[in-house]
C-alpha cells in the first residue's frame, strides 16, 4: 500500500507495483520544518500572472517546499539542460529567502517552451500551467530510472 504522499514510480499500465519509491513518506513533512515569514511575491512579466499564481501555490506548498528546500534532488540530478526540479529548488529558494518585496520569476519564464505550450506575453491557463508544470516535475524525478 502507498503511504500518504509516497512518491513512486510504477511500471506498465494503470496502478502496478512500484519500481522505487522517489521519496519515502516517512520523510514527508506536512508542516513547515521551520516558521518563516512569507517571501517575496512576483512580478508581473507580461501576462504572467496565471504562471505566477500556481508559482505561488506551488512555493507555499508545505510538503513541496520542505523537499525543495532540502536540495536533496539537485545533489543528485544529473539531467544535462532543462530541469523542472532544479528550476522549482532555485525559484522556491528565491522566494523564501529574499529580502526584496517581489522577484521576477525569469528562470521559469525563459524555459516556458520545455514545460508546455507557453509564451510570456500571452495570457495562459492556470491549470494547464500546472499540469504541465507537475508533469515536467515528475519526468525530472524520473529522469534517471530505468523503464
Amino acid at each position: 500500500s502507498r503511504g500518504l504522499g509516497e512518491l513512486r514510480a510504477v511500471t506498465g499500465k494503470g496502478m502496478t507495483s512500484p519500481q522505487r519509491t522517489l521519496f519515502p513518506s516517512e520523510k514527508i513533512s506536512m508542516d513547515w520544518r521551520q516558521k518563516r515569514r512569507p517571501g517575496a511575491g512576483l512580478y508581473n512579466l507580461g501576462s504572467t500572472c496565471y504562471l505566477n499564481v500556481i508559482l505561488q501555490c506551488l512555493t507555499y506548498t508545505p510538503p513541496l517546499a520542505n523537499y525543495l528546500l532540502s536540495r536533496q534532488h539537485s545533489r543528485f540530478c544529473d539531467q544535462q539542460g532543462f530541469c523542472m526540479m532544479c528550476i522549482m529548488e532555485d525559484h522556491v529558494r528565491k522566494v523564501l529567502y529574499s529580502s526584496a518585496i517581489a522577484i521576477r520569476p525569469r528562470a521559469v519564464i525563459r524555459d516556458l517552451k520545455f514545460i508546455g505550450e507557453f509564451k510570456p506575453d500571452i495570457p495562459g491557463d492556470a491549470y494547464e500551467f500546472l499540469r504541465c508544470t507537475l508533469n515536467a516535475m515528475h519526468r525530472a524525478c524520473l529522469s534517471g530510472s530505468s523503464e
